[in-house]
Protein backbone atom coordinates (compact mmCIF):
# COMPACT_ATOMS: atom_id res chain seq x y z
CA UNK A 1 0.00 0.00 0.00
CA UNK A 2 1.03 3.33 -0.67
CA UNK A 3 1.55 5.81 2.27
CA UNK A 4 -0.23 8.62 0.46
CA UNK A 5 -2.97 6.83 -1.49
CA UNK A 6 -5.53 8.88 -2.85
CA UNK A 7 -7.92 7.76 -1.04
CA UNK A 8 -6.24 8.78 1.81
CA UNK A 9 -6.12 12.18 0.72
CA UNK A 10 -9.83 12.38 0.09
CA UNK A 11 -10.25 10.66 3.38
CA UNK A 12 -8.61 13.65 5.16
CA UNK A 13 -10.40 16.16 3.30
CA UNK A 14 -13.45 14.77 3.95
CA UNK A 15 -13.01 14.26 8.14
CA UNK A 16 -11.35 17.54 7.91
CA UNK A 17 -13.97 19.39 6.55
CA UNK A 18 -16.64 17.79 8.41
CA UNK A 19 -15.07 17.80 12.06
CA UNK A 20 -13.49 21.32 12.01
CA UNK A 21 -16.14 23.48 10.77
CA UNK A 22 -18.76 25.24 13.31
CA UNK A 23 -17.59 24.17 16.55
CA UNK A 24 -18.12 27.23 18.43
CA UNK A 25 -22.10 27.25 16.87
CA UNK A 26 -23.84 25.40 19.92
CA UNK A 27 -23.19 26.11 23.23
CA UNK A 28 -21.03 23.64 25.38
CA UNK A 29 -24.14 21.89 27.08
CA UNK A 30 -24.26 20.49 30.39
CA UNK A 31 -23.23 18.34 31.96
CA UNK A 32 -20.00 17.05 30.49
CA UNK A 33 -19.07 18.89 28.23
CA UNK A 34 -19.16 22.14 30.06
CA UNK A 35 -17.69 19.63 32.61
CA UNK A 36 -14.56 18.90 30.81
CA UNK A 37 -13.89 22.61 29.63
CA UNK A 38 -14.05 23.97 32.68
CA UNK A 39 -11.59 21.52 34.00
CA UNK A 40 -9.40 22.70 31.21
CA UNK A 41 -10.10 26.67 31.82
CA UNK A 42 -8.94 25.68 35.66
CA UNK A 43 -5.61 24.50 34.88
CA UNK A 44 -4.96 27.73 33.11
CA UNK A 45 -6.20 29.91 35.39
CA UNK A 46 -4.53 27.97 38.30
CA UNK A 47 -1.23 26.96 36.78
CA UNK A 48 -2.32 23.41 38.00
CA UNK A 49 -1.91 20.90 35.33
CA UNK A 50 -1.88 17.79 37.58
CA UNK A 51 -4.81 17.91 39.67
CA UNK A 52 -7.98 18.18 38.02
CA UNK A 53 -10.30 20.67 39.96
CA UNK A 54 -13.93 22.01 39.31
CA UNK A 55 -14.36 25.46 41.19
CA UNK A 56 -10.83 25.19 42.34
CA UNK A 57 -11.65 21.78 44.41
CA UNK A 58 -10.27 18.37 43.60
CA UNK A 59 -12.60 16.67 40.70
CA UNK A 60 -11.75 12.42 41.09
CA UNK A 61 -13.57 11.74 38.05
CA UNK A 62 -11.22 11.78 35.41
CA UNK A 63 -7.32 11.90 34.76
CA UNK A 64 -6.18 15.19 33.28
CA UNK A 65 -5.07 13.92 29.97
CA UNK A 66 -7.86 15.03 27.79
CA UNK A 67 -8.12 18.29 30.05
CA UNK A 68 -4.04 19.12 29.15
CA UNK A 69 -5.28 19.18 25.51
CA UNK A 70 -8.06 21.20 26.02
CA UNK A 71 -5.95 24.17 27.81
CA UNK A 72 -3.27 23.87 24.89
CA UNK A 73 -6.04 24.53 22.77
CA UNK A 74 -7.71 27.33 24.61
CA UNK A 75 -3.99 28.48 24.44
CA UNK A 76 -4.01 29.08 20.82
CA UNK A 77 -7.71 30.22 20.15
CA UNK A 78 -9.39 31.56 23.34
CA UNK A 79 -11.68 29.78 26.38
CA UNK A 80 -14.46 29.02 24.35
CA UNK A 81 -16.33 26.69 22.43
CA UNK A 82 -14.55 26.24 19.38
CA UNK A 83 -11.51 25.53 21.73
CA UNK A 84 -13.25 22.79 23.95
CA UNK A 85 -14.34 20.60 21.01
CA UNK A 86 -11.47 20.99 18.36
CA UNK A 87 -8.99 18.22 20.17
CA UNK A 88 -11.59 15.85 19.10
CA UNK A 89 -12.20 16.99 15.89
CA UNK A 90 -8.38 16.31 15.24
CA UNK A 91 -8.83 13.16 16.70
CA UNK A 92 -11.36 12.54 14.59
CA UNK A 93 -9.33 12.93 11.40
CA UNK A 94 -6.78 10.91 12.67
CA UNK A 95 -9.38 8.07 13.78
CA UNK A 96 -10.49 7.98 9.95
CA UNK A 97 -7.11 8.01 8.82
CA UNK A 98 -6.00 4.85 11.10
CA UNK A 99 -9.25 3.14 10.40
CA UNK A 100 -8.08 3.18 6.26
CA UNK A 101 -4.50 2.12 7.20
CA UNK A 102 -5.62 -0.53 9.78
CA UNK A 103 -8.14 -1.74 6.86
CA UNK A 104 -5.80 -1.82 4.16
CA UNK A 105 -3.02 -3.89 5.93
CA UNK A 106 -5.23 -6.03 7.74
CA UNK A 107 -6.81 -7.21 3.62
CA UNK A 108 -6.42 -4.54 1.02
CA UNK A 109 -7.19 -0.91 0.01
CA UNK A 110 -10.90 -1.06 -0.61
CA UNK A 111 -11.56 -2.99 2.76
CA UNK A 112 -10.04 0.14 4.15
CA UNK A 113 -12.02 2.38 2.49
CA UNK A 114 -15.15 0.72 3.25
CA UNK A 115 -13.87 0.68 7.12
CA UNK A 116 -13.53 4.57 6.95
CA UNK A 117 -16.41 5.05 5.11
CA UNK A 118 -18.95 2.82 7.34
CA UNK A 119 -17.40 5.35 10.64
CA UNK A 120 -17.73 8.67 8.62
CA UNK A 121 -21.10 7.83 6.99
CA UNK A 122 -22.16 7.00 10.56
CA UNK A 123 -24.39 9.70 13.09
CA UNK A 124 -23.22 8.91 16.74
CA UNK A 125 -19.28 8.85 15.55
CA UNK A 126 -20.00 12.27 13.32
CA UNK A 127 -21.84 13.92 15.93
CA UNK A 128 -19.23 13.07 18.88
CA UNK A 129 -16.26 14.47 16.83
CA UNK A 130 -17.70 18.07 16.91
CA UNK A 131 -17.96 17.69 20.76
CA UNK A 132 -16.09 18.25 23.84
CA UNK A 133 -16.35 15.01 25.63
CA UNK A 134 -13.26 12.90 26.29
CA UNK A 135 -14.71 9.18 24.77
CA UNK A 136 -13.54 9.83 21.12
CA UNK A 137 -10.04 10.68 22.12
CA UNK A 138 -10.17 7.41 24.95
CA UNK A 139 -11.69 5.26 22.12
CA UNK A 140 -8.97 6.57 19.57
CA UNK A 141 -6.36 5.19 22.13
CA UNK A 142 -7.92 2.30 22.48
CA UNK A 143 -8.05 1.46 19.11
CA UNK A 144 -4.85 2.12 18.28
CA UNK A 145 -3.80 -0.02 21.17
CA UNK A 146 -5.76 -3.08 20.42
CA UNK A 147 -4.56 -3.27 16.80
CA UNK A 148 -1.19 -3.38 17.77
CA UNK A 149 -1.66 -5.92 20.33
CA UNK A 150 -3.29 -8.16 17.25
CA UNK A 151 -0.57 -7.12 15.24
CA UNK A 152 1.90 -8.51 17.17
CA UNK A 153 -0.31 -11.82 18.30
CA UNK A 154 -0.72 -12.65 14.22
CA UNK A 155 3.03 -12.28 14.11
CA UNK A 156 3.76 -14.47 16.91
CA UNK A 157 1.37 -17.32 15.95
CA UNK A 158 3.27 -17.11 12.26
CA UNK A 159 6.61 -16.53 13.41
CA UNK A 160 6.90 -17.25 17.02
CA UNK A 161 7.82 -14.77 19.65
CA UNK A 162 11.85 -15.45 19.74
CA UNK A 163 11.79 -13.87 16.15
CA UNK A 164 9.63 -10.86 16.53
CA UNK A 165 11.91 -7.60 15.85
CA UNK A 166 9.35 -5.11 16.33
CA UNK A 167 7.97 -2.45 19.01
CA UNK A 168 4.30 -3.13 18.78
CA UNK A 169 3.48 -4.67 22.16
CA UNK A 170 5.87 -1.88 23.62
CA UNK A 171 3.46 0.43 21.31
CA UNK A 172 0.67 -1.52 22.26
CA UNK A 173 0.80 -0.05 25.95
CA UNK A 174 1.86 3.11 24.99
CA UNK A 175 -1.47 3.46 23.79
CA UNK A 176 -3.26 2.00 26.67
CA UNK A 177 -1.53 4.04 28.71
CA UNK A 178 -2.48 7.56 26.65
CA UNK A 179 -6.19 6.13 27.13
CA UNK A 180 -5.29 5.04 30.80
CA UNK A 181 -4.59 8.93 31.51
CA UNK A 182 -7.42 9.97 29.21
CA UNK A 183 -10.68 7.80 30.99
CA UNK A 184 -8.85 5.90 33.77
CA UNK A 185 -8.22 1.82 34.76
CA UNK A 186 -11.29 1.18 32.71
CA UNK A 187 -9.06 1.46 29.81
CA UNK A 188 -6.91 -1.70 31.41
CA UNK A 189 -10.01 -3.24 32.05
CA UNK A 190 -11.83 -3.47 28.68
CA UNK A 191 -8.47 -4.50 26.75
CA UNK A 192 -8.02 -7.29 29.36
CA UNK A 193 -11.44 -8.65 28.71
CA UNK A 194 -10.91 -8.02 24.69
CA UNK A 195 -7.95 -10.21 24.78
CA UNK A 196 -8.08 -12.24 27.47
CA UNK A 197 -11.57 -13.77 26.33
CA UNK A 198 -9.97 -13.79 22.83
CA UNK A 199 -7.22 -16.04 23.49
CA UNK A 200 -9.26 -18.10 26.00
CA UNK A 201 -11.64 -19.43 23.00
CA UNK A 202 -9.34 -19.36 20.27
CA UNK A 203 -5.90 -20.07 21.54
CA UNK A 204 -6.39 -21.91 24.70
CA UNK A 205 -4.64 -19.23 26.84
CA UNK A 206 -1.20 -19.67 25.17
CA UNK A 207 0.35 -16.34 25.86
CA UNK A 208 2.91 -14.14 24.61
CA UNK A 209 3.98 -13.23 27.88
CA UNK A 210 7.27 -11.66 26.33
CA UNK A 211 5.06 -9.39 24.44
CA UNK A 212 2.95 -8.68 27.80
CA UNK A 213 6.15 -7.94 29.65
CA UNK A 214 6.81 -5.41 27.05
CA UNK A 215 3.14 -4.64 26.76
CA UNK A 216 3.45 -3.61 30.85
CA UNK A 217 6.62 -1.39 30.35
CA UNK A 218 4.99 0.95 27.76
CA UNK A 219 1.94 1.02 29.49
CA UNK A 220 3.00 1.89 32.77
CA UNK A 221 5.96 3.94 31.99
CA UNK A 222 3.20 6.27 30.12
CA UNK A 223 1.00 5.98 33.26
CA UNK A 224 3.89 7.20 35.69
CA UNK A 225 3.68 10.27 33.82
CA UNK A 226 0.88 11.75 35.59
CA UNK A 227 0.19 8.86 38.84
CA UNK A 228 4.03 9.05 39.24
CA UNK A 229 4.52 12.65 39.28
CA UNK A 230 1.29 13.59 41.32
CA UNK A 231 2.24 11.11 44.18
CA UNK A 232 5.89 12.15 44.08
CA UNK A 233 4.69 15.73 43.93
CA UNK A 234 2.26 15.94 46.44
CA UNK A 235 1.40 12.78 48.26
CA UNK A 236 -0.78 9.87 47.36
CA UNK A 237 -4.54 11.72 48.63
CA UNK A 238 -5.40 12.76 44.96
CA UNK A 239 -4.43 9.35 43.40
CA UNK A 240 -5.78 7.47 46.23
CA UNK A 241 -9.52 9.19 46.06
CA UNK A 242 -9.27 8.83 42.27
CA UNK A 243 -8.90 5.65 42.22
CA UNK A 244 -11.57 5.14 44.35
CA UNK A 245 -14.32 7.42 42.92
CA UNK A 246 -13.40 4.90 39.20
CA UNK A 247 -14.45 1.32 41.52
CA UNK A 248 -17.83 3.39 42.55
CA UNK A 249 -18.46 4.36 38.75
CA UNK A 250 -18.54 1.19 37.74
CA UNK A 251 -20.59 -0.48 41.15
CA UNK A 252 -23.31 2.51 41.50
CA UNK A 253 -25.35 5.17 40.14
CA UNK A 254 -22.75 7.45 41.28
CA UNK A 255 -23.20 9.89 38.72
CA UNK A 256 -27.24 10.10 38.28
CA UNK A 257 -27.37 8.09 34.95
CA UNK A 258 -29.03 4.94 35.99
CA UNK A 259 -30.76 3.17 32.92
CA UNK A 260 -32.00 -0.70 32.11
CA UNK A 261 -29.72 -3.38 31.09
CA UNK A 262 -30.95 -2.86 27.44
CA UNK A 263 -30.41 0.57 27.10
CA UNK A 264 -27.10 0.68 24.89
CA UNK A 265 -28.36 -1.85 22.56
CA UNK A 266 -30.89 -0.03 21.81
CA UNK A 267 -28.63 3.45 21.73
CA UNK A 268 -26.74 1.33 18.94
CA UNK A 269 -29.31 0.30 16.68
CA UNK A 270 -31.07 3.45 16.32
CA UNK A 271 -27.90 5.98 16.71
CA UNK A 272 -25.41 3.88 14.63
CA UNK A 273 -27.25 4.15 11.55
CA UNK A 274 -26.42 3.05 8.78
CA UNK A 275 -24.08 0.88 10.39
CA UNK A 276 -25.67 -1.11 12.74
CA UNK A 277 -27.95 -2.47 10.28
CA UNK A 278 -24.35 -4.06 8.86
CA UNK A 279 -22.84 -5.03 11.93
CA UNK A 280 -25.01 -8.39 12.51
CA UNK A 281 -25.05 -10.03 9.61
CA UNK A 282 -21.40 -9.48 9.48
CA UNK A 283 -20.54 -11.63 12.55
CA UNK A 284 -22.22 -14.32 11.12
CA UNK A 285 -19.91 -14.66 7.85
CA UNK A 286 -18.13 -17.85 7.25
CA UNK A 287 -15.02 -18.57 5.57
CA UNK A 288 -11.59 -16.48 4.90
CA UNK A 289 -8.52 -16.74 5.39
CA UNK A 290 -6.52 -17.16 8.90
CA UNK A 291 -5.92 -13.45 9.06
CA UNK A 292 -9.55 -12.76 7.48
CA UNK A 293 -10.23 -15.09 10.63
CA UNK A 294 -8.26 -13.68 12.97
CA UNK A 295 -9.66 -9.80 12.22
CA UNK A 296 -13.43 -10.83 12.35
CA UNK A 297 -13.29 -12.94 15.38
CA UNK A 298 -11.49 -10.08 17.58
CA UNK A 299 -13.96 -7.44 16.72
CA UNK A 300 -16.58 -9.81 17.45
CA UNK A 301 -15.49 -10.30 20.84
CA UNK A 302 -14.65 -6.39 20.85
CA UNK A 303 -18.16 -5.73 20.33
CA UNK A 304 -19.59 -7.66 22.51
CA UNK A 305 -17.52 -7.42 25.44
CA UNK A 306 -17.97 -3.74 25.57
CA UNK A 307 -21.72 -4.22 25.07
CA UNK A 308 -22.23 -6.67 28.25
CA UNK A 309 -19.81 -4.47 30.09
CA UNK A 310 -21.26 -0.95 29.82
CA UNK A 311 -24.67 -2.83 30.22
CA UNK A 312 -23.90 -4.23 33.44
CA UNK A 313 -22.07 -1.14 34.53
CA UNK A 314 -24.52 1.23 36.59
CA UNK A 315 -23.94 4.56 35.05
CA UNK A 316 -25.29 4.86 31.56
CA UNK A 317 -24.24 7.36 29.89
CA UNK A 318 -25.54 7.05 25.61
CA UNK A 319 -21.69 7.77 24.69
CA UNK A 320 -20.07 5.19 27.11
CA UNK A 321 -20.95 2.78 24.45
CA UNK A 322 -18.68 4.44 22.20
CA UNK A 323 -15.86 2.04 21.55
CA UNK A 324 -19.00 -0.23 19.99
CA UNK A 325 -18.28 1.96 16.57
CA UNK A 326 -14.61 0.45 15.95
CA UNK A 327 -15.76 -3.32 15.59
CA UNK A 328 -19.49 -2.25 14.24
CA UNK A 329 -17.26 -0.50 11.37
CA UNK A 330 -14.45 -3.88 10.36
CA UNK A 331 -18.03 -6.06 10.48
CA UNK A 332 -19.97 -4.06 8.19
CA UNK A 333 -17.13 -3.27 5.89
CA UNK A 334 -16.64 -7.24 6.09
CA UNK A 335 -19.99 -8.29 4.85
CA UNK A 336 -20.21 -5.01 2.22
CA UNK A 337 -16.87 -7.14 1.16
CA UNK A 338 -18.37 -10.15 0.50
CA UNK A 339 -21.19 -8.13 -1.23
CA UNK A 340 -19.12 -6.71 -3.81
CA UNK A 341 -16.85 -9.80 -4.11
CA UNK A 342 -19.52 -11.88 -5.02
CA UNK A 343 -22.40 -10.33 -5.89
CA UNK A 344 -25.09 -10.46 -3.00
CA UNK A 345 -27.61 -8.70 -1.83
CA UNK A 346 -29.36 -7.49 1.46
CA UNK A 347 -31.20 -9.55 3.21
CA UNK A 348 -34.64 -8.24 5.12
CA UNK A 349 -32.84 -7.79 8.69
CA UNK A 350 -30.48 -4.97 7.07
CA UNK A 351 -33.37 -3.54 5.04
CA UNK A 352 -35.45 -3.13 8.20
CA UNK A 353 -32.84 -1.73 10.19
CA UNK A 354 -31.87 0.87 7.37
CA UNK A 355 -35.67 1.81 6.95
CA UNK A 356 -35.92 2.44 11.13
CA UNK A 357 -32.49 4.50 10.45
CA UNK A 358 -34.55 6.25 7.70
CA UNK A 359 -37.62 7.30 10.14
CA UNK A 360 -35.08 8.39 13.25
CA UNK A 361 -32.80 10.39 11.00
CA UNK A 362 -34.36 11.32 8.11
CA UNK A 363 -37.79 11.67 8.64
CA UNK A 364 -37.84 13.03 12.33
CA UNK A 365 -36.03 15.99 11.68
CA UNK A 366 -38.72 16.30 8.94
CA UNK A 367 -40.65 17.61 11.16
CA UNK A 368 -39.00 19.77 13.63
CA UNK A 369 -41.10 22.26 12.58
CA UNK A 370 -44.21 20.91 13.95
CA UNK A 371 -42.59 20.34 17.22
CA UNK A 372 -41.39 24.25 16.95
CA UNK A 373 -45.21 25.40 16.12
CA UNK A 374 -46.76 23.73 19.28
CA UNK A 375 -44.17 24.18 21.82
CA UNK A 376 -47.12 25.34 24.55
CA UNK A 377 -48.97 22.44 23.83
CA UNK A 378 -45.91 20.35 24.11
CA UNK A 379 -44.59 21.93 27.22
CA UNK A 380 -48.21 21.55 29.14
CA UNK A 381 -47.45 17.79 28.68
CA UNK A 382 -44.47 17.01 30.14
CA UNK A 383 -44.00 16.54 33.78
CA UNK A 384 -40.86 17.70 34.32
CA UNK A 385 -40.95 21.33 35.28
CA UNK A 386 -37.82 22.50 33.51
CA UNK A 387 -38.42 20.94 30.54
CA UNK A 388 -41.90 22.29 30.24
CA UNK A 389 -40.53 25.92 31.23
CA UNK A 390 -37.36 25.63 28.54
CA UNK A 391 -39.99 24.49 25.65
CA UNK A 392 -41.42 28.15 26.64
CA UNK A 393 -38.31 30.04 26.71
CA UNK A 394 -38.60 32.52 23.42
CA UNK A 395 -36.76 31.19 20.57
CA UNK A 396 -36.72 32.40 16.87
CA UNK A 397 -37.41 29.25 14.88
CA UNK A 398 -37.73 30.41 11.47
CA UNK A 399 -39.59 27.64 10.15
CA UNK A 400 -38.00 26.53 8.01
CA UNK A 401 -35.14 24.07 9.94
CA UNK A 402 -37.40 20.89 8.47
CA UNK A 403 -35.76 21.33 4.91
CA UNK A 404 -32.25 20.42 6.56
CA UNK A 405 -33.59 17.14 7.48
CA UNK A 406 -35.66 16.87 4.49
CA UNK A 407 -33.01 17.06 2.23
CA UNK A 408 -31.15 14.07 4.55
CA UNK A 409 -34.25 12.45 3.99
CA UNK A 410 -33.91 12.84 0.12
CA UNK A 411 -30.43 11.69 0.46
CA UNK A 412 -31.28 8.51 2.59
CA UNK A 413 -33.50 7.10 -0.15
CA UNK A 414 -30.98 7.65 -2.67
CA UNK A 415 -28.72 5.97 -1.01
CA UNK A 416 -31.14 3.17 0.02
CA UNK A 417 -31.61 3.12 -3.86
CA UNK A 418 -27.62 2.52 -4.63
CA UNK A 419 -28.29 -0.47 -1.61
CA UNK A 420 -30.51 -1.95 -3.77
CA UNK A 421 -28.84 -1.55 -6.85
CA UNK A 422 -25.40 -3.15 -5.33
CA UNK A 423 -23.60 -0.27 -5.87
CA UNK A 424 -22.31 -0.60 -2.60
CA UNK A 425 -19.25 2.10 -2.45
CA UNK A 426 -20.94 4.71 -4.05
CA UNK A 427 -23.76 4.19 -1.66
CA UNK A 428 -21.14 4.97 1.43
CA UNK A 429 -19.65 7.92 -0.31
CA UNK A 430 -22.63 9.29 -0.82
CA UNK A 431 -23.98 8.97 2.98
CA UNK A 432 -20.56 9.94 4.08
CA UNK A 433 -21.04 13.64 2.49
CA UNK A 434 -24.84 13.57 3.44
CA UNK A 435 -23.98 13.15 7.41
CA UNK A 436 -21.07 15.21 7.89
CA UNK A 437 -23.38 18.06 5.77
CA UNK A 438 -26.54 17.18 7.48
CA UNK A 439 -24.33 17.41 11.06
CA UNK A 440 -22.96 20.32 10.30
CA UNK A 441 -25.87 22.05 9.66
CA UNK A 442 -27.96 21.18 12.45
CA UNK A 443 -24.69 22.39 14.34
CA UNK A 444 -25.04 25.89 12.74
CA UNK A 445 -29.23 26.06 12.82
CA UNK A 446 -30.59 23.77 14.92
CA UNK A 447 -28.27 23.09 18.27
CA UNK A 448 -27.87 26.61 18.84
CA UNK A 449 -31.59 27.13 18.93
CA UNK A 450 -31.99 24.22 21.24
CA UNK A 451 -29.38 24.83 23.34
CA UNK A 452 -31.41 28.42 24.17
CA UNK A 453 -34.22 26.37 25.24
CA UNK A 454 -32.13 23.98 27.20
CA UNK A 455 -29.85 26.54 28.46
CA UNK A 456 -30.06 30.07 26.94
CA UNK A 457 -31.64 31.65 30.36
CA UNK A 458 -28.66 30.79 32.95
CA UNK A 459 -26.32 31.13 30.12
CA UNK A 460 -26.95 34.55 29.51
CA UNK A 461 -27.41 35.54 32.97
CA UNK A 462 -23.76 34.02 33.73
CA UNK A 463 -22.39 35.34 30.77
CA UNK A 464 -23.27 38.67 31.92
CA UNK A 465 -20.86 38.36 35.13
CA UNK A 466 -17.99 37.45 33.14
CA UNK A 467 -14.71 39.42 34.52
CA UNK A 468 -16.39 40.27 37.86
CA UNK A 469 -14.92 39.32 41.27
CA UNK A 470 -17.36 36.96 42.40
CA UNK A 471 -18.65 34.03 43.78
CA UNK A 472 -21.23 31.27 41.66
CA UNK A 473 -23.83 28.98 43.24
CA UNK A 474 -26.04 26.77 41.62
CA UNK A 475 -28.49 25.28 44.84
CA UNK A 476 -30.22 22.91 44.30
CA UNK A 477 -29.40 21.06 41.47
CA UNK A 478 -26.24 19.99 39.41
CA UNK A 479 -24.51 22.14 37.21
CA UNK A 480 -21.22 22.74 35.65
CA UNK A 481 -22.55 26.06 33.65
CA UNK A 482 -22.12 28.99 36.20
CA UNK A 483 -18.40 28.22 36.98
CA UNK A 484 -17.77 28.37 32.82
CA UNK A 485 -19.88 30.77 31.66
CA UNK A 486 -18.94 33.22 34.25
CA UNK A 487 -15.14 32.43 34.18
CA UNK A 488 -14.77 32.70 38.22
CA UNK A 489 -11.90 33.04 38.94
CA UNK A 490 -9.79 31.17 41.78
CA UNK A 491 -10.78 32.09 45.11
CA UNK A 492 -8.31 33.53 47.80
CA UNK A 493 -10.46 32.72 50.44
CA UNK A 494 -10.55 28.97 50.84
CA UNK A 495 -13.72 29.36 52.96
CA UNK A 496 -15.49 29.78 49.95
CA UNK A 497 -15.41 26.34 48.99
CA UNK A 498 -18.30 25.81 51.67
CA UNK A 499 -21.85 26.42 50.83
CA UNK A 500 -22.88 27.37 54.52
CA UNK A 501 -20.04 30.65 54.26
CA UNK A 502 -21.42 31.71 51.13
CA UNK A 503 -25.20 31.55 52.09
CA UNK A 504 -24.30 33.43 55.76
CA UNK A 505 -20.52 33.74 56.31
CA UNK A 506 -18.60 37.43 56.04
CA UNK A 507 -18.37 37.28 52.51
CA UNK A 508 -15.34 38.84 50.64
CA UNK A 509 -17.17 38.92 47.39
CA UNK A 510 -20.79 39.08 46.06
CA UNK A 511 -22.37 35.53 45.37
CA UNK A 512 -24.71 35.23 42.34
CA UNK A 513 -27.20 32.14 42.71
CA UNK A 514 -29.19 30.15 40.42
CA UNK A 515 -32.32 27.73 41.13
CA UNK A 516 -34.55 25.87 39.60
CA UNK A 517 -38.08 27.63 40.11
CA UNK A 518 -39.99 24.47 40.88
CA UNK A 519 -37.29 23.82 44.17
CA UNK A 520 -38.01 27.14 44.94
CA UNK A 521 -40.27 26.65 48.25
CA UNK A 522 -40.79 28.04 51.48
CA UNK A 523 -37.29 25.82 53.39
CA UNK A 524 -35.13 27.29 50.27
CA UNK A 525 -36.54 30.84 51.24
CA UNK A 526 -35.81 29.93 54.34
CA UNK A 527 -32.22 28.59 54.09
CA UNK A 528 -31.18 31.91 51.88
CA UNK A 529 -32.85 34.39 53.39
CA UNK A 530 -29.72 36.49 53.12
CA UNK A 531 -30.24 36.66 49.25
CA UNK A 532 -32.08 38.98 47.18
CA UNK A 533 -34.47 37.92 44.81
CA UNK A 534 -33.75 39.22 41.17
CA UNK A 535 -36.26 37.95 38.51
CA UNK A 536 -37.28 34.41 37.61
CA UNK A 537 -37.44 33.11 33.47
CA UNK A 538 -37.34 30.07 31.98
CA UNK A 539 -37.38 28.07 34.93
CA UNK A 540 -35.04 29.56 36.50
CA UNK A 541 -34.58 32.02 39.53
CA UNK A 542 -31.85 34.22 40.23
CA UNK A 543 -30.41 36.20 43.34
CA UNK A 544 -27.73 37.97 44.64
CA UNK A 545 -25.77 38.58 47.90
CA UNK A 546 -24.09 41.32 48.30
CA UNK A 547 -20.94 41.65 50.36
CA UNK A 548 -21.70 45.08 51.88
CA UNK A 549 -25.21 43.79 52.99
CA UNK A 550 -24.47 40.26 54.42
CA UNK A 551 -27.14 40.17 56.66
CA UNK A 552 -30.28 41.34 54.21
CA UNK A 553 -32.60 39.24 55.39
CA UNK A 554 -35.03 39.85 52.89
CA UNK A 555 -37.25 36.68 54.53
CA UNK A 556 -38.80 36.79 57.63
Amino acid sequence: MRRFSPDLMVLLLLAAGGFLGFLGQPPLFDWDEINFAEAAREMLATGNYLQVQINYQPFWEKPPLFFWMQALSMSWFGVGEYAARFPNAVIGIFTILALYREGSAWRNALFGRLVALFYLATMLPSIYFKTGIIDPTFNFFIFLGLMNIFHYDEQVRLAGENKRKDKAAWIAGVWIGLAVLTKGPVALVVVGLIYGIYKGIWHKMKLPWLGIFSFSIGCFLTIGVWYGVETVIHGSWFITEFISYQFDLFSKDVAGHAQPFYYHPIVFLLGCFPMAAFTFRGMALKGGDDKELLLRRLMIIWFWVVMVLFSIVKTKIIHYSSLLYFPGAFLSADLVYRWIKEGEKPKWDTWLLLGIGAVVWGLAPSLINVATSNLAYLASRLKDPIASAAMTNDVNWSGWEWTIGGVFLLSILFFLLLIYQRKYQRALWLQAVATLVFVNLMFVVVAPKAGEHVQGVPQAFFEKLEGKQIYVLPARYKSYLPYFYSKVAPPANRSSYTNDWLISGDIDKDVYLSVQAHREDEAFRQQFRTFERLYEEGGFVFYVRKKSRPWLGIYP
